[in-house]
Order: structure tokens, then sequence, then C-alpha cells
């Protein structure tokens, strides 16, 4: 039986033959560092992502590897991302508080 080796927001199979999965939280924060509102075809995309276990080396290496340019693309997605943290903070559930407090860390 193959084993499941989780890093950098992969989970891989240990076999050479098997295609890299990414985790869900990882292709939606790929969506995230396009140009388009990634809530355009995912109305409740956001609502979805506070609900998922963040992935923080993932999102810190995904910033940190952005040139100004690349960054002032997606300037508006990034500013919805930590405007639907804040959003996040005031809600009942307390899995999606958690996870908003650790995106902006």
């Amino acid at each position: 039986m193959a084993q499941t080796e989780k890093k950098g927001g992969l989970l891989r199979k240990s076999s050479a033959s098997k295609k890299p999965l990414k985790e869900k939280v990882v292709l939606m924060y790929d969506e995230i560092f396009m140009t388009e509102d990634p809530s355009k075809c995912n109305p409740r995309f956001w609502e979805e992502l506070f609900l998922m276990k963040v992935n923080l080396e993932y999102l810190e290496g995904k910033l940190e590897a952005l040139d100004g340019e690349e960054l002032m693309k997606i300037k508006d997605n990034i500013n919805c991302l930590f405007q639907h943290c804040i959003q996040a903070l005031g809600e009942e559930h307390p899995i999606r508080v958690v996870n908003a407090l650790q995106v902006p860390r």
C-alpha cells in the first residue's frame, strides 16, 4: 500500500508513477493568486476557504515569491482575502474564526 506524504501543500503517493495531488486549500490559494476574483465562479469561495485548515507554509511561500508588479496585479484579491479574514472573525463558527486568525500572521 502506498503511503501518503504531505509537504508544501502537495499530497503525494510514494509511487513515482502517480501524479501529485494538491490539497483543496492550496488550490483555493492558487485561485487568489490569479488576476480574477475567485468568488466570481464560486460565490461560496470565501466561506469554504475559512472552513479549511490553513497551509501557512504554502501561502507565505506564494506571497514571498511575488515581485512588485505581480503583487499589483492581484492586489484586489489580496485585499479581499484580508477583508474576508476580518469578516470571519465576527462569525460564530469557531473553525472559521481560528482559520481567519492564522492567515495574516
